[in-house]
């Protein structure tokens, strides 16, 4: 493997004479940092980038030659980026140098859009191994890439990972590809790297949002922040207290707290999967009348609403948070946020998170979606002309299910309904039913209640009935099946409950992600930021004066998403401006 290792600005800009040609290239990045557990991407520094072609790499090293990235700048944000991991990369290039590529392909997103295998791994190495049977040494990852003069193993190395790029790029976009999607890929990167992929490409779209998403930070109020967790932690330990002297036993002890429950309080206890009794929350409600289960599921609420005041604590940096992304953290597209996690947010903790003095947040959810693009999905004609003609479907499903008129309709026999939508359209049992009702909507319906809101319901959607059936056909006679969203992201799948909910969740996925990508160019270079995504919500923070305007570009970028993989039902949503998270 041949390179060149560029320490002199003039041979650093010659170099550049190569790529003229290039519509896209392949780049890495080696960088300086104090501790790899806790990579700060605002203070630690990029050492190395490595960029190459078909032909040539150079190693250029950004110590020796810091000014020439006025010149990387033009030549990354206008030809197209391949990498791997590449919000890592994009996160330093921006923090560093201010360069920030959008028309990128990611190799380890094109992996885990391929995998069939949620055991399978896609490092560079791993991948490369998979791919063109070549063991890539990783050993010299973590090596001090802050010394003065970086040896010649360390360059190899850095080298190396570009020449795998290469490799391994045309194999993983060709296998892409041959994924038939029912939406053809179009724009930059469609055009740029060929790739035809439809899922793919809004996948490679979303990589630069997400490392913007990153680097912005959820805004929050400290003060409020540190008056909250000494409040909750001082109630927590006095309660605490109080009950274990009350009643002999620590809440935290599932054995004890089993043990008391039955033989104190004369409690009958369900069974877990594994046959033990089960003293979770969930198993409790139904006592929630007893004084000493009350004060149970108190304590045990506190204890979770001050583990999380510390979370957030923990990773509080001048008044922002800056969570981790995973962006396919489920086969279904769906992201998994880390460190700390933003996505479980309970909503009395929201009051928390509000933007400084001249700022606005904006939030925005999409309205029933899951139950719309399930409508979509399976064709069911009742739930479209529903939706179509602007009705409430928990509402309108409780009518149908209840037998009486849309507008007689309780609060209550609303949030019953909430639960037979949910829970149906993916298929659970009766028996299920009545557990999922108690648990998530802390309804009570009875198993023979259960029996008939399942055998009712189905009759009022036949299309989710056939649909349902047919899946369960097919498994039983292949075992595995192959279902997609209606972006086409492809996804194996062997269980019933995973096939007919994996296609609407990932659906789901698709249309946030195009949503904020059609956001990221709709603002254009607007005092405005995506900061945070919760499954089906949007969460944006702007200047005061263009709040309205930038509502405006929210609103579009979510209609225009919508209206691409719905055709039959209708997308609604909601977009406020607001003081604060909790205002929504």
């Amino acid at each position: 493997m041949e390179f060149r290792y560029i320490t002199q600005i003039d041979e650093a800009v010659k170099s550049l004479e190569a790529f003229k040609e290039d519509k896209y290239l392949f780049i890495d990045t080696e960088v300086a940092v104090k501790s790899f557990e806790d990579i700060d991407f605002f203070n630690d520094k990029i050492r190395l980038i490595q960029i190459g072609n078909y032909s040539k790499i150079f190693v250029y090293d950004m110590f020796r030659i810091p000014q020439f990235s006025e010149h990387l700048k033009e030549l990354l944000e206008n030809k197209g980026v391949i990498g791997h991991n590449l919000k890592f990369d994009i996160k330093f290039l921006k923090t560093n140098f201010g360069i920030f590529p959008q028309i990128v392909f990611d190799t380890m997103i094109a992996s885990q859009l391929l995998s069939e295998d949620s055991r399978e791994k896609h490092s560079l190495s791993a991948l490369s191994y998979r791919l063109t049977d070549n063991h890539l040494d990783k050993s010299q990852q973590r090596s001090p890439w802050g010394i003065k003069n970086l040896t010649e193993e360390q360059l190899r190395y850095a080298a190396k990972d570009v020449q795998v790029l290469r490799e391994i790029f045309p194999v993983l976009r060709d296998e892409l590809n041959r994924i038939e999607t029912p939406h053809k890929a179009t724009g930059k990167i469609h055009e740029t790297f060929g790739l035809d992929n439809g899922v793919a490409v809004v996948e490679m779209a979303f990589v630069p949002q997400l490392a913007d998403i990153e680097l912005r930070g959820m805004p929050v109020d400290e003060k409020l922040l540190k008056d909250m967790l000494q409040k909750v932690s001082t109630d927590y330990q006095r309660e605490y207290i109080d009950f274990v002297r009350r009643y002999g036993v620590d809440p935290f002890s599932p054995q004890k707290v089993t043990n008391w429950l039955t033989s104190k309080l004369g409690l009958k206890l369900p069974t877990t999967q594994k046959g033990s009794l089960s003293s979770q929350d969930s198993a409790l409600r139904r006592y929630i009348d007893r004084e000493e289960v009350r004060k149970l599921l108190h304590i045990r609420s506190e204890k979770k609403i001050l583990d999380k005041l510390k979370e957030l604590k923990a990773h509080l940096i001048n008044g922002r948070i800056y969570t981790q992304f995973k962006q396919i953290g489920a086969p279904t597209g769906r992201m998994a946020s880390m460190r700390p996690n933003l996505q479980n947010i309970t909503r009395d903790l929201r009051v928390l998170f509000r933007p400084p003095e001249g700022k606005k947040l904006i939030v925005a959810d999409y309205s029933q979606i899951e139950l719309r693009i399930a409508a979509e999905y399976v064709n069911d004609e009742t739930m479209i002309k529903a939706f179509s003609e602007g009705k409430d479907l928990h509402r309108f499903t409780a009518s149908l299910i209840l037998g009486k008129e849309y507008d007689q309709i309780t609060k209550d026999e609303r949030q019953m309904a909430k639960a037979i939508n949910f829970g149906l359209i993916y298929g659970i049992s009766p028996r299920s039913l009545m557990e999922y009702a108690r648990n998530s909507y802390g309804v009570d319906i009875s198993l023979k209640d259960a029996q008939i809101f399942h055998s009712r319901f189905f009759e009022v959607y036949k299309g989710f009935k056939s649909w349902h059936d047919r899946v369960k056909e097919y498994l039983k006679e292949h075992n595995k099946m192959v279902v997609y969203t209606l972006l086409g992201r492809r996804m194996v799948v062997r269980r019933f409950t995973e096939a007919v909910n994996f296609p609407v969740q990932g659906t789901g996925s698709d249309l946030l992600k195009m949503a904020v990508v059609f956001f990221g160019k709709l603002k254009e270079d607007r005092d405005a930021g995506i900061v945070n995504l919760v499954h089906d919500e949007i969460i944006v923070e702007c200047s005061e004066s263009i709040a309205d305007e930038i509502r405006d570009i929210l609103s579009e970028s979510m209609l225009r998403a919508g209206k691409i993989l719905l055709k039959k039902v209708p997308v609604e949503f909601e977009v406020e401006i607001v003081e604060s998270w909790a205002e929504k």
